[in-house]
């Protein structure tokens, strides 16, 4: 679980060869995939400037990590979380620069664009449990905090420039402010060819990594794993039985049908009818939400976690984001609401990144890709029933809403505070830098 040295201070993260690796890897396949979350949807306008289209490319891009990242997260460990991850990133390298071929030859359709949405959600079901997967392969236990907050960190960064970047080069080569369809379409083929060439870069840091010792002893024992089938029902198995391990699925879940739906839609309806900068408020509150989630990383990374208290103290500051909720209700001012959003955002990273971690330290490495694809999972399936569900609540009442899901958090984590596995979840010595006891 070590590697170079095993040293346990921020400073032997940094040197580590595997870990900036594959800190450029997850960072370079942020960006590509930044640049198509621009680009899909430009390209549907440029082809049939039909709304409608955009919505459901977007959607047939995200149906399919719902069946297939159990199964990439079964193969991470059947097999090795590098392994799978070049598999995933060589599928989406072919992909996407056939897509820019396309686009750049001007030969490009609706069904092809669907079919392209389709096979990348699928492949992206594979990358993503691996990168939560290796963390605890290449870096010593006592940096695991540090690690996910350097990734997380990265992450939100990605989305920061990631979208100008693609944009502002579609613009250029489009006529500036021209619309879609209007516009040439080659810096819609030229966005998809930056982000094949990132996938391809990201491939190559991944080959660069020293294989760890254990990946030749996966590939040689796969044959002996049960079949796919089994293997997902072991994960379900695992996470059922590990009492602590549920509660804090059950954490996350909880937060995810509470908050994702009434932040995602309410926010935007709340700028459009009660702030009177509109759009440029939206912009603003959306902005200090991202800033917010980096610096939660970078708490989570530096600061020592509460020892021996550190499921009440995530449950407490989750249900502080209840309560910090709750006014968007009855919302004004848009600086108020970046505020607001700021705190939300901080506290969110934070316990983002200590769950992540302990989840990662007290998972058998076994079983850790299916564990985290559960996770990734529950995630992906609830956020589209929180988001209906706040569309159909908001025509009701916009205000309650927000007070409602904000005092359901806060009650929610009241009940969960009191369970004896919370107390359980508790950040031991090596969580800290010191050795593993």
């Amino acid at each position: 679980m070590t590697e170079e040295g095993g040293g346990t201070s921020f400073w032997s993260l940094v040197r580590s060869r595997n870990f900036g690796l594959l800190w450029g890897s997850s960072g370079l396949s942020g960006v590509g995939d930044q640049f198509d979350l621009i680009a899909f949807p430009w390209l549907v306008l440029a082809v049939t400037g039909d709304p409608v289209a955009v919505g459901l490319v977007i959607a047939v891009g995200n149906i399919p990590p719902v069946f297939f990242l159990l199964v990439g997260g079964a193969l991470v460990d059947r097999f090795s979380p590098r392994s799978v991850m070049l598999a995933s990133n060589g599928a989406r390298v072919v992909l996407v620069a056939g897509l820019a071929a396309l686009v750049l030859t001007g030969t490009t359709e609706l069904w092809v664009i669907y079919v392209f949405a389709a096979v990348k959600g699928v492949a992206d079901s594979f990358y993503y449990p691996g990168q939560l997967a290796i963390l605890p392969r290449i870096v010593p236990s006592g940096l695991l905090r540090q690690s996910n907050a350097v990734i997380h960190t990265t992450t939100e960064l990605s989305g920061f420039a990631g979208p100008a970047l693609a944009g502002g080069l579609i613009a250029l080569l489009s006529g500036g402010g021209a619309s879609a369809a209007e516009g040439d379409h080659t810096g819609i083929g030229l966005a998809f060819a930056v982000a094949s060439l990132t996938f391809l870069v990201s491939s190559i840091m991944l080959l660069l990594m020293r294989q760890s010792s254990a990946e030749p002893e996966a590939a040689s024992a796969a044959a002996d794993e049960p079949g796919m089938l089994s293997s997902i029902k072991q994960g379900v198995r695992y996470v059922i039985m590990a009492r602590v391990t549920l509660v804090v699925f059950l954490l996350i879940a909880g937060v995810e049908l509470l908050i994702e739906g009434p932040i995602t839609v309410g926010i935007p309806i709340v700028a459009d009818t009660r702030l009177r900068e509109g759009a440029l408020a939206l912009g603003v509150i959306a902005s200090a939400f991202a800033g917010g989630s980096v610096l939660g990383a970078v708490l989570a990374g530096t600061l020592p976690p509460p020892r021996g208290a550190l499921g009440p103290t995530i449950v407490a500051l989750i249900a502080l984001t209840g309560v910090c909720l709750m006014p968007f209700g009855i919302l004004t001012s848009m600086w108020v609401g970046a505020a607001l959003t700021l705190v939300i955002g901080t506290l969110n990273g934070y316990a983002d990144v200590q769950f992540t971690s302990w989840l990662q330290g007290h998972t058998p490495q076994a079983m850790l890709g299916r564990v985290m694809s559960l996770l990734m999972v529950a995630s992906v399936a609830l956020s589209p029933i929180s988001v209906a569900a706040s569309g159909a609540l908001i025509k009701l009442s916009l205000t309650w809403v927000f007070v409602g899901s904000g005092a359901l958090v806060a009650v929610f984590c009241i009940v969960m505070a009191f369970r004896r596995e919370v107390r359980e979840i508790r950040a031991t010595r090596h969580d800290d830098g010191g050795p593993r006891q």
